[in-house]
């Protein structure tokens, strides 16, 4: 078996964890087959909170994040944030607040180069593009597929958003309903170990999962970086009143 690339560091020593140089350059890549955007709403940081209506129903901000990415999100407070907003941020156990917890006073992302997919392709199709580009695809891939693009791109056409690249536009679409950023997303979280050895047993106990792939900021922030003894006696009920860690 071969190393992993992610260098773990003890998380009770509240230390950093580094994604490799390869898969900080796979990850980029990702990203930038996402054709970006440019924002005219009068309130910037309106999509990065959540309203009545949208937490009724179960929505959740920067959701999903893969475990990738948070790593990669981790490497880039490490590096931009001081000690203080690091630990703040880091120390966010709530799986589904109603802000998202990098947004600015004033509607800014403070981790704007190290976004999640989730807000890179917020907003990017518009409605006839969402309905066509399902059309197109029925028959060539699984109708769940089809269903799920459409329930996730119809809550979030965005009127206010620009498109800068628009020959990025058709790939971008059809990356979409074929889920090719999840299922990258998901390869590249295959070649991380966010558990270690302490907890990795114990998270199989209590979810059932060999390891995590997608959640929140607050849930991943639970795995890696509560306290051995917070763990051991808490995590089962944390993950008895989660519903969005998979």
């Amino acid at each position: 078996m071969s190393a992993p690339l992610l260098q773990i560091l003890p998380v009770d020593g509240h230390r950093p964890v580094l994604l490799s140089d390869d898969l900080q350059a796979r990850l980029q890549a990702l990203y930038e087959r996402v054709p970006s955007v440019s924002c005219a709403c009068d309130r910037l940081g309106q999509c990065c909170e959540l309203t009545e209506a949208e937490a009724e129903a179960d929505f959740a901000t920067m959701y999903p994040l893969y475990v990738v990415e948070y790593l990669n999100i981790v490497d880039y407070l490490c590096t931009h944030f001081d000690s203080e907003r690091r630990e703040q941020v880091l120390g966010m156990m709530d799986e589904r607040p109603e802000r998202c917890p990098f947004l600015t006073d004033v509607g800014g992302c403070s981790i704007h180069p190290a976004r999640p997919m989730a807000c890179r392709t917020y907003g990017i199709l518009n409605r006839e593009q969402v309905e066509e580009t399902a059309s197109k695809a029925r028959g060539e891939v699984p109708r769940s597929w089809i269903s799920s693009f459409l329930f996730t791109e119809r809550h979030t056409v965005c009127p206010h958003t620009t498109v800068r690249e628009p020959e990025k536009v058709a790939p971008h679409a059809r990356a979409m309903v074929a889920f090719e950023y999840e299922r990258e997303l998901l390869r590249m979280g295959q070649e991380v170990d966010l558990l270690g050895d302490a907890r990795r047993q114990a998270f199989l106990d209590v979810t059932g999962l060999v390891r995590p792939t997608r959640w929140t900021w607050g849930g991943f922030n639970t795995l890696a970086r509560s306290s051995a003894g917070w763990f051991k006696r808490c995590f089962a009920a944390y993950w008895k009143r989660a519903f969005l860690g998979e």
